[in-house]
């Protein structure tokens, strides 16, 4: 299957005590979110739609919405959109941790785009 890097069509960010929430909307299945690591834990709810997980390049699973994934500081995790119109929601608790903002601290393709198949 060949992909194609593609801009987010819709982002939104929230922040309410130290919790941070972004919310991506993916309309197209097959759509892989890149990716990426994050010095704390933070969860990945699955708004509506269907994912696959990696960790640290190893399956994780498919997650059905509404369903929660755990994803642990330092692990690298990528998403595949299962299903058309997926939202994902990341939310990450910065109490404590000296942190302004979730950003990643590596990544193997920019946070800021997704791949498609054509």
């Amino acid at each position: 299957m060949s992909y194609k890097r593609i801009e987010l069509e819709y982002v939104e960010f929230a922040e309410a005590d130290d919790i941070w929430v972004r919310a991506y909307t993916v309309k197209k299945a097959n759509t892989i979110m890149a990716q990426h690591v994050h010095v704390h834990d933070h969860i990945t709810l699955v708004a509506s739609g269907s994912v696959e997980v990696w960790q640290d390049g190893e399956f994780v699973g498919q997650f059905d919405a509404p369903s929660m994934i755990t994803i642990l500081a330092g692990k690298k995790h990528a998403f595949k959109a299962t299903t058309d119109n997926v939202m994902l929601c990341c939310l990450h608790n910065l109490r404590g941790t000296d942190l302004k903002s979730p950003e990643v601290i590596t990544q193997e393709v920019n946070h800021a785009i997704f791949i498609s198949s054509i």
